[in-house]
């Protein structure tokens, strides 16, 4: 639409961005900087989480069969673009909101098909277990997160993450991938250092 009030330019120490729309179930409308926006024509778009174990297209299809990993979500969206910022959060679609600090988000999203009834669904108060990668109750055994290395090539010679965090929120590190600078070894499967040097030449 065009504009149709002068434009005003004033100084400022910082530019002011866009944030995404944002729907109100309540009256049924998007919302933007405050204002209701009109003629909104919106988009869907299906969204797969990753847990950071499987990274290639191959093996995510394959984790479908076996019934493991995460849930695909269909997000809601002002426009096409915004895809990204309404997809849920890892403590949304893990249901680990009681630990991540981060809080529900203001995402747009539903996964219909995992509530009982639908497709068969699951029963409510489970969570994602990073630990056998399905939903299930929690219990003393669960990952409630998992870090893996980054190359999934590597997951499938090393079968044990970087990180994980009980039901608890408390971290446990493997001191293998420790930063050196934090205690971790020189030398690793990942690469080799200098003992004292973060950063430098190596001999």
């Amino acid at each position: 639409m065009a504009h149709r009030y002068p434009h005003v330019y004033l100084r400022t120490d910082q530019e002011h961005r866009h944030r995404p729309a944002e729907y109100c179930p309540l009256q049924r409308g998007w919302f933007q900087d405050g204002r209701r926006l009109r003629h909104v024509k919106a988009s869907k778009a299906f969204v797969w989480p990753k847990d950071g174990r499987e990274g290639t297209s191959w093996g995510r299809f394959k984790e479908v069969l076996k019934n493991r990993g995460p849930d695909i979500y269909l997000t809601l969206n002002a426009d096409k673009h915004d895809y990204m910022h309404n997809r849920p959060t890892k403590a949304e679609w893990s249901r680990h909101e009681n630990i991540d600090g981060r809080g529900i988000s203001s995402a747009c999203w539903i996964a219909p098909w995992t509530k009982r009834g639908m497709l068969a669904g699951r029963l409510g108060g489970q969570s994602y277990d990073f630990r056998t990668r399905k939903y299930g109750v929690p219990n003393r055994w669960t990952w409630t997160d998992a870090i893996w290395q980054p190359d999934s090539q590597r997951n499938k010679n090393c079968p044990y993450p970087e990180a994980v965090r009980d039901i608890y929120g408390r971290w446990f590190q493997d001191l293998q991938y420790l930063p050196q600078e934090l205690g971790g070894p020189v030398r690793n499967e990942r690469g080799r250092g200098v003992w004292g040097r973060h950063m430098g030449p190596i001999p």
